[in-house]
């Protein structure tokens, strides 16, 4: 497959470079007569438009209600048209946005209460309008966080939200917050995403649970963003356009346009033939960039790789009803057999060139933390012999033929694995299973649609595992917590997806959330990470990079958390 793709990629490269070398040269002199000087007209500035291509495109702008954004790369529109009251940057800190400064103890603005309570108080920068010309005020905030507080209407998390007990406005330009219990991510504002109080309440009030299809949040978005969306064609592209209005000063590019490009392929050739002038992760595969950053050696064009921030992992279906087979992953010593038997770091390479480094748990090799917590983190090293030895006890046997099968029963082990659809997924799978297989599992592999990874049920119910990312804070906060399991009471929107539940685990996620001494946070960590590695609880497999191509002349473009790398959009611009 790689070397396929490196055929295709030399084609394309190979083409590109002949109609280059075919293209005609003007004539010395622009045609004038031998020896004339004639006087160079300044050429008047032409607009400064750019082209980015994505490889999924969003279900929605709003990453609280919309199930459809995930780390495959679609949130990259969110915050060209969209602001936050802080953001993560490049070195994956949260900085202030739209809010005057982060929430501070020392400052006054986060307050712990002697009786477990929590206070903060947001300041909103001054002159923030929305792409319709309103002002952003505080009343906006209180709206929006009535919305996701709302039971009625789905939301990805709910544990913040049940925290911050009440709000309320202070003056146009602060919002306070009461909570119910200390939360040491209140700084990182999540669950305050700004929605438009004006175009969004008459509805909320009339018809609330078709607030997560509200166009206004879709293909009539209206935000708070350096570019405001023009048109939104479906399957096809979003337009956007300068907003002269916004908060910090006139936008660099007059234009920015969106494209969904399903196949690497067509994107690799799409920046070779700059009909595309930025590719954004997650989009080509890392093995490719190599080759391209080769080929354009001195040509000025850009190829790197930036850290996502993401952990890419096996998600493991921890619910009796939907775990296929019986005794299968739901069983602690077969969760262990399959970390045993999975080749991380081959999964690694065939997944992202090399780049990226195998994980042994949500923490990334290359964190300041790590080292701290290494020593606490159960180790599953490859190795076959031992999956056999954990399956056997078990009650899995591998017969003669090969297969896996229940000594009780007779049953044979067949599970399936899931990832969306993107680059690389397929042999992603297929290097996980080649492990499976080896201790004689029957491995069935679905690349999920599109339209499937969006239908929260779907994504939830899988029956055995499925390949999923996430950043490095929400394990502890939301991913692993029991009290966040999704599931029909609430409409399956819960960020507990694989309904993980471990009473030791959720103290330690619990006093980690209120916890501030940094101290004190690293043997919660340690506590955490020995009692949920060692019960095999999830797969890691690698810290996820993403790839950049960019043309000659385009600046800003930095390092992201979550695959958003638009989280400083205001500073891109072109030559």
């Amino acid at each position: 497959m790689i070397g396929r793709l490196r055929g295709a990629l030399a084609a394309l490269l190979a083409v590109a470079t002949l109609g280059s070398a075919c293209a005609p040269s003007a004539p010395a002199g622009g045609g004038a007569a031998v020896g004339a000087e004639q006087p160079q007209a300044q050429a008047p500035r032409g607009p400064k438009n750019l082209a980015i291509g994505i490889l999924r495109e969003p279900q929605g702008l709003n990453e609280i209600i919309n199930f459809g954004l995930t780390t495959s790369g679609n949130k990259q529109p969110l915050l060209i048209a969209h602001n936050y009251l802080a953001v993560r940057s490049a070195d994956q800190t949260w900085i202030p946005q739209l809010a005057a400064e982060l929430i501070s103890i020392e400052r006054g603005t986060w307050r712990v209460n002697p009786d477990g309570t929590m206070d903060t108080t947001w300041k909103i920068r001054p002159n923030v309008k929305w792409h319709d010309g309103t002002p952003f005020t505080a009343d906006d905030l209180l709206f929006s966080l009535t919305v996701y507080k709302d039971p009625d209407i789905p939301n990805n998390i709910g544990n913040i939200l049940r925290a911050m007990e009440s709000a309320q406005v202070v003056d146009p330009q602060t919002f306070a917050i009461h909570w119910s219990r200390i939360f040491v991510t209140a700084n990182t504002a999540q669950g305050l995403i700004p929605m438009p109080r004006h175009l969004m309440e008459q509805q909320y009030r009339t018809d609330k649970t078709n607030v997560p299809n509200n166009p206004i949040l879709g293909n009539q978005f209206v935000g708070l963003g350096p570019y405001k969306l023009v048109s939104w064609e479906s399957g096809v592209s979003m337009n956007l356009t300068r907003f002269d209005d916004y908060f910090l000063g006139r936008p660099p590019l007059d234009t920015v346009t969106v494209k969904f490009v399903p196949d690497q392929n067509v994107m690799i050739a799409s920046v070779l033939a700059e009909s595309i002038d930025v590719l954004l992760p997650l989009g080509v595969d890392l093995d490719a960039v190599t080759d391209i950053k080769r080929r354009w050696e001195g040509t000025g064009n850009q190829a790197f790789v930036a850290d996502t921030g993401a952990l890419r992992y096996i998600m493991i279906q921890h619910r009796p009803d939907y775990g296929r087979p019986a005794n299968g992953l739901t069983n602690r010593a077969v969760r262990q057999a399959f970390s045993h038997a999975t080749e991380r770091a081959t999964v690694s390479e065939v997944s992202q060139g090399g780049f990226a480094p195998a994980a042994d748990s949500w923490f990334s090799p290359n964190s300041a933390l790590y080292a701290e917590v290494r020593a606490s983190i159960p180790q599953y090293p490859y190795d076959l012999a031992r999956a056999r030895q954990l399956l056997s006890q078990a009650g899995w046997n591998q017969a003669t033929d090969g297969e896996l099968t229940n000594a009780a029963n007779g049953d044979r082990f067949e599970i399936e694995i899931r990832s969306s659809s993107g680059v690389g997924a397929d042999r992603m799978l297929n290097t996980i299973a080649d492990g499976w297989k080896a201790v004689g599992a029957q491995v069935n592999l679905n690349i999920v649609p599109a339209a499937l990874s969006s239908d929260p049920e779907y994504r939830v119910t899988f029956p055995g595992a499925q390949v999923t990312g996430n950043i490095f804070d929400m394990f502890f906060t939301d991913v692993l917590y029991s009290k966040n399991i999704a599931g029909p009471e609430n409409r399956w929107g819960g960020p507990n997806r694989s309904a993980y539940s471990n009473a030791a685990a959720d103290t330690f996620s619990e006093k980690l959330a209120v916890t501030i001494d940094p101290a004190e946070r690293i043997a919660l960590h340690k506590g955490m990470v020995a009692q949920v590695m060692g019960d095999a609880a999830l797969v890691p497999l690698f810290f996820e990079q993403g790839a950049v191509l960019a043309l000659k002349g385009i600046t800003g473009i930095r390092g992201s958390a979550e695959n958003m790398n638009t989280w400083n959009m205001f500073e891109w611009n072109r030559d």
